[in-house]
C-alpha cells in the first residue's frame, strides 16, 4: 500500500462556489506496479463530500475502487512540510553543536595533561598557538550554529501560531485501488466537494481630479474576500471564483401542477343561526344543518332533532316538493357566491343595512330593489321575510330536473390555489434564470484555512463615468459629487460593497446591485469644497374669518431660499438643488404650490424653463423609479449652470391652508395632525 499525505503535495486548483462549497483538484505522481495497487490518501478535510470523489488521469490502468471516509479521532500528528523541514534543519545544527562542544572538551583535556617535564618551551609555544587558533574556530562555528538556531526556532513559532490560529480539521481520508497491466508512471488526479469555504464581491472605485475638476476616467478595482475553514491550507493554487450555487442545481425537469381560480375573501360562516349553509373558497356540495329551534333551513330536509327537540316537518314533504327545494337552495348558493364576488368588484358599493340590504326595513321587507345582498342572517330580514323575491323562485314543476351536486375533488390530485390580483398588485411577474459566471484569478493565491477573509485581485477594469454636482440644502447645505459610472467591460458586477477613493484619499462607503454590462451604477465621490450654499426657509400665519356662515381658517405660506457661490475656476454645468413640498391625506388640509412657476401644471417628465428668472434656469419634477417619488412623492429640482465665480440664487414656496382649530405639524412624511 502507497500511503501519501495531502499536506506534503501542492494543490492544482480550487473553484469556490456561492453556496459555501469549494471543489478542490489535487495531482499526485504515482509510480504504480503490475497488479493491483492501493494507494491511501490521508490528510484531507473533515468537511469533505464523501460521495463527491472522482479519480482520473489513470491512462491505461484501471480503477478498480474508490473509498471516502472521515475518521472520528485523530489517530496521529500529521506535520505540514514546513515544520517537517524545520524541525528537520533543527535537529541537524544540534547535532552540529554537539560535536563542536566535544571537541572543545577534547581539546582542553588534553591540554591538561601536558606538563614542563615532557614538553620542551618551543613545543609548549607552538601548541598554544594552535590551541587558540582552534579555539577560535570553534567558538565561531557555534556562534553561527547558534544564530541559525535562533531564526529556526523563530520559523517554528510562527509556524505553531499559524497551526492555532487554523480552523477545521485534516481527518478525511480517500483509499484508491487502481489495476495496472504492467509498471508504469500516473498522474492520479484527485477531486472533491468541501464544505467551509466562501466569498464575496469587493469593490474599489478610484477617481482623480485635474485642476480641481474630476475626471471622467475611473477605475474599478474588482477584489474577491474569501474565507474557508475546510482544514486544508490551500498554498500557492489557482482560484476560480463561480456564482454557480450547487444546492439550486435541479436533478429534473420541474413538473406543473394543475392550478384553479377561487374566490377571495372571507366569505360568510359555515353555518348560521338559522341552519343556511354559507358560501366558502372550497364550495362543496349543499348539506342539510338544522336551525336554531330544530327546523331546517328553507330547502333542506334533516333527520335529526333541533334545539329544543321539535323534528323536521320536510320529512312529510312530496318528492316534487323537495325537488323545487333543492332548485331553491342552489339558487341561493349562486347567490351568495355572485354577491360576494360583486363586493369585491365594486368598491364604491353604497352601505347595507344593518342587516344585509341596502334599503330594507327593520323587519326584513322586501323592497323593489334586487341587488342580491345579504345581510347578518343570511338573505332574510330580522324576522324571516324574504331580502329578494327574485332569489326564491322556484323552477318549473314539470320540468322534472334537479341539480347534481358537484363531483369531489380527487384526492390523488394536487392543486395551486391562484387568488385574484389585489388592487395594488404588479400586473407583470419577472423570473429571470440564474446566470453562471466563473472569474479566474490570475497568478498563485494562498488561502489558509483560518476562518479569516483573505482578500485576492480579480481584474481593474476603466470605466467612463459622468460626474454631476447635487445638492439637497434642506437636509445638508452641502454640494455633492454625484458620480454615474457605465460597465463596458464584459464583467457583470454582482452586488457587493464599493470603496470610493479620490485622489487616492478615502471618501465614502457605498454598496451596488447587480450591474450587467452596458448598465450603470451611481456612488458619491464626497463633497464639493469649492462650492458654498445658503439655505433659508421662512413662513408666516394668516388667519381669515369667512363670516356668520363661514369657518375660519388659517393660511400659512412658506418660502425656501436657496444660494449657490461657485468658487472654482470653471463652470459648474448641470448643477441640480433638490426640494420637496409635503403632502397631505387630510381632506381638511389643502396645499397649493406657488413657486417655483409652471411647475404645478407640468407633468412628469416635463421641464419647465424658468430663463426669465436666471438665464438657463429649469425645474422639473424629479425622476421617479419603482412607482416613487417625482410628483407623487412632492420632489422637485432645479437645474441650472453656474459660472466660474458666480453666484445664484432659486426660490421654492407652497401655501398650506386649514380649519383654525386644527393642529397640523409637518413630519418626514408629510403632515400630520394631532
Amino acid at each position: 500500500m502507497q500511503k501519501i499525505s495531502a499536506a506534503d503535495h501542492p494543490l492544482k486548483s480550487v473553484t469556490i462556489f456561492k453556496s459555501s462549497k469549494a471543489e478542490v483538484n489535487r495531482t499526485f505522481s504515482l509510480k504504480l506496479k503490475a497488479g493491483q495497487n492501493k494507494i491511501q490518501i490521508s490528510g484531507l478535510s473533515s468537511v469533505i463530500d464523501t460521495e463527491s470523489v472522482r479519480i482520473s488521469g489513470l491512462n491505461e490502468a484501471r480503477l478498480f475502487d474508490v473509498v471516502c471516509t472521515v475518521e472520528q479521532q485523530q489517530t496521529g500528528d500529521h506535520p505540514s512540510e514546513v515544520m517537517r523541514l524545520l524541525s528537520s534543519k533543527k535537529s541537524g545544527l544540534e547535532g552540529q553543536k554537539r560535536v563542536l562542544e566535544h571537541q572543545a572538551d577534547l581539546l582542553v583535556s588534553y591540554a591538561k595533561t601536558l606538563t614542563g617535564e615532557h614538553v620542551s618551551p618551543d613545543a609548549m609555544g607552538e601548541f598554544l598557538q594552535n590551541f587558540a587558533a582552534r579555539g577560535s574556530e570553534n567558538l565561531d562555528a557555534v556562534s553561527e550554529i547558534d544564530e541559525k538556531l535562533v531564526e529556526i526556532r523563530q520559523q517554528i513559532a510562527q509556524e505553531t501560531a499559524k497551526a492555532a490560529l487554523k480552523t477545521g480539521e485534516a481527518r478525511g481520508q480517500v483509499t484508491v485501488v487502481v489495476v495496472a497491466a504492467a509498471d508504469m508512471n500516473v498522474d492520479l488526479k484527485l477531486a472533491y466537494i468541501v464544505h467551509g469555504a466562501v466569498w464575496h464581491p469587493n469593490y474599489e472605485l478610484h477617481a482623480t481630479t485635474e485642476n480641481g475638476k474630476p475626471s471622467s476616467a475611473v477605475a474599478l478595482h474588482y477584489r474577491a474576500r474569501i474565507t474557508q475553514n475546510t482544514g486544508e491550507d490551500w498554498a500557492n493554487t489557482a482560484l476560480t471564483l463561480s456564482t454557480v450555487n450547487t444546492d439550486l442545481v435541479a436533478r429534473s425537469v420541474p413538473r406543473l401542477n394543475a392550478a384553479r381560480i377561487r374566490q377571495s375573501g372571507a366569505g360568510f360562516l359555515r353555518n348560521n343561526i338559522f341552519g343556511v349553509p354559507s358560501a366558502s373558497n372550497n364550495s362543496k356540495p349543499a348539506q342539510a344543518h338544522p336551525g336554531l329551534f330544530g327546523n331546517p333551513a328553507f330547502g333542506q330536509t334533516v333527520t335529526g332533532g333541533g334545539l329544543f327537540g321539535s323534528m323536521g316537518i320536510q320529512q312529510q314533504q312530496q318528492p316534487q316538493q323537495q325537488q323545487q327545494y333543492q332548485q331553491q337552495q342552489q339558487q341561493q348558493h349562486q347567490q351568495q357566491q355572485q354577491q360576494l364576488l360583486q363586493q369585491q368588484q365594486q368598491q364604491q358599493a353604497p352601505p347595507q343595512g344593518l342587516f344585509g340590504n341596502v334599503s330594507s326595513s327593520a323587519f326584513g321587507a322586501p323592497q323593489p330593489s334586487s341587488s342580491g345582498a345579504f345581510g347578518v342572517f343570511g338573505n332574510t330580514g330580522l324576522f324571516g321575510g324574504g331580502g329578494n323575491v327574485h332569489a326564491h323562485e322556484a323552477a318549473p314543476a314539470g320540468s322534472g330536473s334537479t341539480t347534481e351536486p358537484a363531483p369531489a375533488e380527487s384526492e390523488e390530485e394536487s392543486f395551486e390555489e391562484i387568488n385574484g390580483p389585489g388592487s395594488t398588485e404588479p400586473t407583470t411577474i419577472v423570473t429571470e434564470s440564474p446566470l453562471s459566471i466563473s472569474y479566474a484569478v490570475e497568478g498563485q493565491s494562498t488561502i489558509p484555512s483560518d476562518g479569516v477573509a483573505h482578500q485576492v485581485p480579480v481584474a481593474t477594469l476603466s470605466f467612463d463615468s459622468k460626474v454631476t454636482y447635487v445638492c439637497c440644502p434642506k437636509i445638508d447645505a452641502r454640494v455633492f459629487l454625484q458620480c454615474e459610472v457605465k460597465n463596458t467591460s464584459e464583467f457583470r458586477l454582482l452586488p457587493g460593497p464599493v470603496s470610493v477613493f479620490l485622489d487616492d484619499s478615502y471618501v465614502s462607503r457605498t454598496s451596488i446591485h447587480d450591474v450587467n454590462p452596458a448598465d450603470t451604477f451611481d456612488c458619491t465621490l464626497g463633497a464639493d469644497p469649492s462650492t458654498f450654499i445658503s439655505y433659508i426657509r421662512t413662513f408666516k400665519t394668516v388667519r381669515n374669518d369667512a363670516g356668520a356662515f363661514g369657518e375660519p381658517h388659517n393660511t400659512t405660506t412658506y418660502t425656501n431660499a436657496t444660494s449657490i457661490h461657485n468658487k472654482h475656476r470653471f463652470a459648474l454645468a448641470a448643477l441640480i438643488v433638490r426640494d420637496i413640498i409635503p403632502l397631505t391625506d387630510d381632506k381638511r388640509i389643502k396645499v397649493h404650490l406657488r413657486k417655483p412657476d409652471g411647475l404645478a401644471d407640468a407633468k412628469e417628465g416635463e421641464v419647465v424653463d424658468l430663463k426669465e428668472t436666471i438665464p438657463g434656469l429649469k425645474v422639473r419634477w424629479s425622476p421617479s423609479g419603482d412607482g416613487k417619488g417625482g410628483e407623487k412623492e412632492g420632489r422637485f429640482e432645479f437645474l441650472l449652470n453656474i459660472e466660474a465665480g458666480a453666484k445664484a440664487k432659486v426660490e421654492s414656496g407652497w401655501e398650506v391652508k386649514a380649519p383654525a382649530d386644527v393642529k397640523w405639524h409637518e413630519s418626514a412624511g408629510g403632515f400630520a395632525c394631532p
